[in-house]
């Protein structure tokens, strides 16, 4: 061969690594013989090493002939290819090559984070960089490298022949026991020779007579149902729709010298609850909507199952276990052994076909399951057959039904070593030659690479299956996207595994970090978790039916709820593998969302406003989150009580949740609340600040706290500056709460409808934006929590809620209009635009009077109601006739500026909220809520943020300085005063929402997350109902942990001179114009 003479210095080394040989079956090579000389003859500057193998399929001299070398030494390559995971002991210590392999490792599997650790970490460099196959995808977001045709194939034949194994078992034998295995066979080419002499008997003779009409149905339409019918075609097979299956079982003279295959879609089996046509759009969007009558329609018909259809935790199942029973009733009326055998190609644990409990293996491929209940539990036996030993699965006892049989080989490909191989490395060779082109994917990355290097070959040959070229740059961009780690480093969107690697090594130093560092990921089944497709692991753990397993020693975890603050908590629980953490929640789209990154976390879909859906889960967990509205939690709290568990939520301290204490701390058990943003992190960040300043033997003179979730800056350009992920119910609802606070010495008492125009219509926290605030409920019920002095000694206590500036006034408008009341009114006819009018009628006629409501005097109304200009004042009507208009409340006008705000994100109007059509009744603030929802919701990339600021003023003297400021007598009484020093201590928190979570479902899901995971690990002693202000290791644990994720406390101090009794900031203030009292800026305080 010529080679160009490059210097050895530039020369890249390419090793093919050996698979690990505690893999038995795995004789698959990432790279052919052939396109290895093929990467040889268009890279002069490229060697290649091949590791012997006596496994691999193909022999070191074809490697040799190609032009590697053979070589178990594999320590100086650039770039090492296999097909699984490399074992640990064959990583070098130090090496900055880049791996290639199906890593298992990128959704958090736990049995995978020693090999994780091994890239990233705090090893000292260099550190191997990984690239995942799983994740090679073209421009359409498809996947490139895989073996799903294969897995198909294999798939095939494996579960005829275990349905053949089974039928002789029932005492019929079938043509079909002489099925070729894969895995036995010198070429695929001689497998589908014998299959097809096999249907030439089936074609002449016949199935046997017991068997009836033999079908086979096969689910899915992707490669792995592709290479299921490819297999079949070699037999007498005749297509039939779903229509037709219940008329051919019954029809005795149906023609047994057929195969008959049927491909149930899913609009076969998937029906709507609501009655509605199946729409494919639909059913994406809305899987919650539809459940699966396949054990109905299909599943009993059929002699053998071939499932090659996807799953995804948030879709209905193919079939649940309770849905298993009634397919087998119904099969054992119809005859032929029928819904017995099932071929479940996707492997997917408890997934799709819910029956499923464990992967099988080569060697022992198949298993049998009895029907079960939905909440029943397993056993496992072993007993010998025609194939050896095999184990069984009860999953409850039902002795009239017969079990069925599952063939779950989990890496099917191997099975055809050669033929798989081929088309790897077709699919592979591409891209392997851009990260040649490309060095700096192997360094840097691609962000600092513009252009390929001067490689000796640019060109990229097209894919032998037809698919295409893509140019160079595209095929380095998708490397970039399936790196996982470069330079002892994780990517972006890997950065979530984080947590996971620093706990293991944090175990590995307190045993031994060297026996950690070595050990092999620990495996049941020789290839634990690869999925049929070689591809990916799933999120259910192999305890049922596994061999020799441990008992559970892990903390386990139940979050109850889904919604938005979920995600950020989940994703940091399931960083740490000594956590199992399981989901329940009605929201199926909600659960698909969490669990779809974290193939360790499992759910459940339950009732959660049923607790005996969910109770055995409660039974089986160490700690609950609860995520549920905060009516569910003392439900919660009771029943963690009565099953001795923790309890942690987000919520505040209901009284019916405080009546648990007592019982709590009887049962040894912690229910921890106000864990999360306000009330949680608020409390933290407090706590802690107010031990420093005590800790310098300063007493407290005003505690002011104040926090809002809002749209950034750039976001806000809509009516209200505001914007809602979730109810807006809560926050109109919240617009008629009281307050109280103590401000300046003064006891202030606001009623619930003056709220809103009792705002503080200057917050100065930042620069870089205005914020307004409002008084939030009873802020002296915090002298307690926070341990402060009574008045006179404190003079300021007050927490209050972060607005932009014209959200009160506005929101004033809508409530003076009747849109934030909850009396019930009928939308006739004009729909949306009728919501005004219905509402103002409701607020100011019928049972009500002029007197006392708001409105103008002089103004205008009759049975219909008042106008919009009768209620709100003149001033206030610009502001609210643009809002109403830009909601689409109202038409246009002269008066209206309808370029005032940005479009909403939604276009169009939504649909009215039910109840509200003719002849039922709604409220306007549920009307109003539905239509903000719509209007006022966060458009795709737009980001919400959070603010958090407390002040504390302290001072060395524990008197009172100057209790309230108001009037010269008071100026005459301090002038004699000696100077004096107080001093402001802030701690503040900006956080922004990102593209992968906002910013309020950080501030609230995480501090959970941290808390849950301290109460798991014992960390906290406390018990009863409890705040995190109850001790250090909650709060002190959460701002820590807040502080790792870039979401810590920003603390300041400024000293603040008395000069006659009066401090210079304050003299500055009232210069300015501002009320005392009201108003606040300068220097950043907010109340004297």
């Amino acid at each position: 061969m010529l080679r160009r003479n490059v210097s050895k210095s530039k020369r890249i080394v390419l090793g093919i690594r050996r698979e690990d040989p505690k893999r038995v079956w795995e004789r698959r090579a990432p790279l052919t013989p052939s396109d290895v000389a093929g990467l040889l003859r268009s890279n002069a500057d490229v060697d290649v090493v091949v590791a012997p193998c006596e496994r691999r399929v193909f022999r070191g001299d074809e490697y040799v002939k190609a032009g590697a070398v053979v070589s178990a030494d594999l320590g100086g390559a650039d770039i090492v290819l296999g097909i699984k995971e490399v074992p640990l002991d064959e990583l070098p210590p130090k090496s900055s090559a880049t791996h290639l392999m199906f890593s298992h490792t990128h959704k958090g599997q736990a049995y995978n984070t020693p090999l994780l650790a091994r890239f990233v970490g705090p090893n000292p460099a260099p550190h191997p960089h990984l690239i995942d196959y799983e994740l090679l995808q073209n421009a359409a977001g498809e996947r490139t490298v895989g073996f799903g045709w294969h897995a198909g194939v294999a798939g095939a034949l494996e579960a005829l022949s275990a349905m053949a194994h089974y039928h002789l078992e029932m005492g019929v034998a079938s043509p079909f026991l002489c099925t070729p295995r894969p895995h036995s066979q010198p070429s695929l080419a001689h497998a589908r020779k014998q299959l097809r002499d096999l249907g030439q008997l089936v074609a002449a003779h016949g199935t046997p007579a017991p068997l009836g009409p033999f079908i086979i149905g096969v689910t899915g339409s992707g490669n792995v149902a592709r290479g299921c019918l490819a297999m079949l075609d070699e037999l007498p097979i005749q297509h039939i729709p779903v229509s037709a299956l219940d008329a051919l079982v019954r029809n005795p003279g149906t023609d047994r010298r057929k195969i008959y295959v049927v491909r149930p879609q899913p609009s076969d089996y998937f029906v709507r609850t609501d009655g509605g046509a199946y729409s494919r759009e639909h059913y994406y969007a809305n899987p919650q909507a539809y459940k699966s009558v396949f054990h109905d329609k299909v599943a009993p018909y059929l002699t053998l199952l071939l499932h090659g259809a996807g799953w995804a935790p948030g879709f209905p199942r193919l079939m649940t276990n309770a849905q298993l029973v009634q397919a087998l009733e119904k099969a054992q009326t119809l005859g032929g052994l029928r819904g017995l055998n099932v071929g479940d190609i996707s492997c997917d644990i408890e997934g799709g076909l819910e029956f499923l409990t464990r992967s099988t293996t080569l060697s022992s491929p198949f298993y049998k399951v009895h029907p079960s209940s939905p909440t029943s539990t397993s056993t496992t036996s072993t007993t010998s057959n025609l194939n050896g030993p095999e184990t069984t699965t009860k999953l409850h006892t039902t002795p009239t039904l017969p079990p069925v049989q599952l063939m779950s080989v989990d890496i099917l490909p191997t099975a055809l070593p050669l033929e798989a191989s081929e088309h790897f490395s077709a699919r592979l060779l591409p891209y392997l030659q851009a990260l040649l082109d490309y060095p700096s994917l192997r360094t840097t990355g691609l962000v600092a690479s513009t252009s390929a290097s001067s490689s000796t070959s640019t060109s990229v040959s097209k894919n032998k299956d037809g698919s295409g070229k893509e140019d160079g740059r595209a095929l380095a961009e998708a490397l970039e996207r399936a790196t996982i780690a470069r330079g002892g480093k994780l990517m972006e969107k890997h950065k979530w595994l984080q947590p996971a690697v620093d706990t293991f090594y944090a175990q590995s130093r307190a045993t031994s970090s060297a026996s950690a560092t070595s050990a092999a990921p620990a495996e049941s089944n020789l290839a634990k978790g690869e999925t049929a497709k070689g591809e990916s692991v799933k999120g259910q753990d192999t305890k049922k039916g596994s061999e020799g397993e441990a008992p559970r020693t892990k903390k386990r975890i139940l979050m109850l709820g889904s919604g938005m603050v979920a995600k950020p908590a989940v994703d940091m629980i399931a960083g740490h593998t000594d956590v199992e953490l399981v989901i329940a929640s009605n929201s199926l789209p909600e659960l698909q969302s969490l669990v779809k990154d974290h193939a360790t976390v499992k759910y459940r879909v339950a009732d959660v406003s049923d607790p005996a859906s969910y109770v055995h889960l409660l039974e089986e967990s160490d700690v609950v989150i609860s995520l549920l509205p905060v009516s569910f939690h003392p439900t919660v709290g009771e029943l963690c009580v009565k099953h001795k568990k923790h309890l942690v939520t987000a919520s505040y301290i209901s009284p019916a949740m405080a009546a648990l204490d007592a019982s709590a701390k009887s049962a040894d058990v912690l229910l921890l609340n106000e864990i999360g943003l306000d009330p949680g992190i608020d409390h933290c960040s407090a706590i802690q600040l107010l031990a420093s300043i005590r800790s310098q033997g300063l007493h407290i003179k005003s505690f002011t706290s104040f926090c809002g979730g809002l749209p950034a800056p750039e976001a806000s350009d809509v009516p209200l500056r505001y914007k809602f992920s979730w109810r807006p119910q809560g926050v109109l609802s919240a617009a008629g709460n009281g307050a109280r606070f103590l401000l300046n010495g003064e006891l202030k008492t606001i009623p619930g409808h003056s709220l809103l125009a009792s705002s503080f219509p200057s917050i100065p926290l930042t620069p870089s934006f205005a914020l307004e605030g409002l008084p939030n409920r009873d802020s002296l019920t915090y002298q307690s929590t926070y341990t402060l002095p009574p008045p006179p000694a404190l003079r300021t206590l007050l927490r209050g809620t972060l607005r932009y500036p014209g959200f009160a006034s506005l929101m004033g408008s809508f409530q003076a209009l009747g849109l934030l009341d909850s009396t019930h009114i009928t939308l006739k006819g004009k729909g949306w635009a009728d919501l005004v009018p219905a509402a103002l009628h409701a607020k100011y006629t019928a049972a009500n009077s002029n007197a006392g409501l708001g409105m103008k005097s002089g103004s205008r109304h009759n049975e219909i109601g008042p106008r919009i200009h009768d209620v709100l004042p003149r001033a206030a009507l610009p502001d609210a006739l643009d809002a109403l208009h830009w909601l689409g409340l109202i038409p246009s006008s002269p008066l209206i500026n309808t370029s005032r705000w940005a479009p909403s994100a939604n276009a169009g109007m939504p649909a009215l909220p039910k109840g509200s059509k003719e002849g039922s009744g709604t409220t306007p603030l549920d009307a109003f809520a539905a239509l903000l929802a719509h209007k006022l919701a966060y458009a795709p990339g737009e980001r919400d943020m959070v603010v958090l600021s407390h002040e504390i003023i302290a001072s060395a003297s524990p008197s009172a300085s100057h209790s309230h400021i108001s009037g010269d007598s008071q100026k005459s009484n301090e002038r004699g005063r000696a100077q004096d020093t107080e001093s402001v201590f802030t701690s503040s928190l900006i956080a922004y929402g990102d593209a992968h979570s906002s910013a309020m479902s950080r501030t609230v899901g995480l501090p959970v997350a941290i808390a849950a995971l301290r109460v798991a690990a014992g960390h906290v002693p406390v018990r009863g109902v409890a705040g995190p202000v109850a001790h250090e290791s909650v709060w002190g644990a959460v701002l820590e942990g807040m502080e790792r994720v870039g979401l810590g406390m920003v603390e300041g101090r400024r000293d603040l001179v008395m000069v006659n009794g009066w401090m210079e900031v304050w003299r500055v203030l009232t210069q300015a114009g501002s009320k005392p009292g009201v108003s606040v800026g300068g220097e950043g305080r907010l109340f004297s």
